[in-house]
């Protein structure tokens, strides 16, 4: 198969994950809140969690209650004297993604910092998880899709282990598609 046409398959395939995804599921159903769970659980702190004073790594946010997002975090003193040190976004601003977060706003992915997203859509009866790549402005990358019924929880998590990894070392001067080309 030549290089253009599995590209062009690479992205019908996102146009149709897209599609589903768009659509969403009518309700999430007890397996699709509990592979969410099981990668919230594997990422370890959540937005707002307390934390110590040098926490930096990975956080997750629930948007709306059927998008898990996961970026890059680190600890901030909330206000106050005996303020606690709680997790926000990796960016300058980042006590306030977390007060946000608290109040019930949507917090959306600063544009400046990498995340992942995880979501749900289907065709028919087949309920599909994808899992997306997002970067400064550019729309969403597909980097994982699979269907609820092959019970993808371990795949999923080697996905979102190895989007990780891409973020930490893809320079920030490089695209997603730029830096994965440069390691062929």
């Amino acid at each position: 198969m030549s290089t253009f046409h599995a590209r062009l398959l690479e992205l019908e395939s996102e146009l149709i994950a897209k599609e589903e995804a768009a659509k969403g599921i009518p309700e999430l159903t007890a397996d699709c809140v509990l592979l969410l769970e099981s990668v919230e659980k594997e990422i370890g702190v959540r937005l707002g969690d307390e934390v110590p004073n040098d926490f930096r790594g990975w956080l997750s946010y629930y948007r709306n209650r059927d998008q898990l997002l996961i970026c890059r975090g680190r600890a901030f003193k909330e206000s106050g004297l005996f303020g606690k040190w709680r997790a926000g976004c990796d960016v300058a601003y980042g006590l306030d993604t977390f007060t946000e977060y608290r109040r019930g706003f949507d917090v959306t992915p600063p544009q400046d910092l990498d995340h992942l997203l995880v979501n749900f859509g289907h065709t028919g009866e087949a309920v599909r998880v994808f899992l997306w790549y997002g970067e400064n402005i550019a729309p969403y990358r597909l980097i994982f899709e699979a269907e609820m019924e092959e019970e993808p929880h371990n795949t999923l998590k080697d996905a979102v282990i190895e989007a990780c990894v891409w973020i930490v070392k893809k320079p920030r001067e490089k695209t997603l598609p730029e830096y994965l080309s440069s390691l062929e």
